[in-house]
């Protein structure tokens, strides 16, 4: 009798639980990015930096992978030699995973990277813009900025993982520079 109790038992649990509602990608027209310089918080010996903010103001949650792509964009919309360095001791590189964002929530990642000719040979770039793109969507947005790098080399930035706004995450903040 207990046998056929429980049998009874296992399909009523699983009929009553309810598979949760999957979660489509951020398209780039649902996100709304801005920069911020935290008030100079990433200014000072030789490095800069900003805050990238990603804010969904749709209705329904979305995702975005941790580590999206950056493409930094000179004045004449060509791309720059940047390349995101993965952060010291985590080689080939952390895994990190997407980032949900609920209608109205925001994902923040922090960026920096060499901002003067400390090179032997130098390459510094004028930006202009920021390109983040994912698969599913992209979305740029102005950035006034310089980058250095060495002469025939792509110059480093240093890119936190996407964290959701308020919530600390790996820093990423290990020198871009002379690795």
């Amino acid at each position: 009798m207990r046998a056929a109790a429980a049998g009874l038992a296992l399909p009523l649990l699983v009929a009553g639980c309810a598979r949760p509602a999957a979660v489509t990608v951020c398209s780039g027209a649902r996100i709304v990015a801005r920069t911020d310089s935290e008030g100079g918080a990433f200014d000072g010996m030789s490095h800069s930096g900003t805050l990238v903010v990603l804010r969904n103001p749709g209705p329904a949650p979305c995702t975005l992978p941790g580590l999206p792509r950056l493409v930094f964009l000179d004045a004449a919309d060509h791309e720059l030699p940047v390349v995101r360095r993965p952060p010291v001791g985590m080689h080939p590189g952390p895994v990190v995973l997407p980032v949900r964002l609920e209608a109205g929530a925001a994902a923040t990642t922090a960026l920096r990277w060499v901002a003067d000719p400390v090179y032997t040979r130098n390459a510094c770039m004028k930006v202009a813009a920021l390109r983040i793109a994912w698969p599913g969507g992209e979305t740029t947005l102005p950035l006034a900025a310089t980058i250095c790098g060495p002469k025939g080399a792509a110059a480093g930035i240093a890119q936190s993982p996407l964290a959701l706004a308020g919530e600390k995450t790996l820093s990423g903040s290990g020198s871009p520079g002379n690795r």
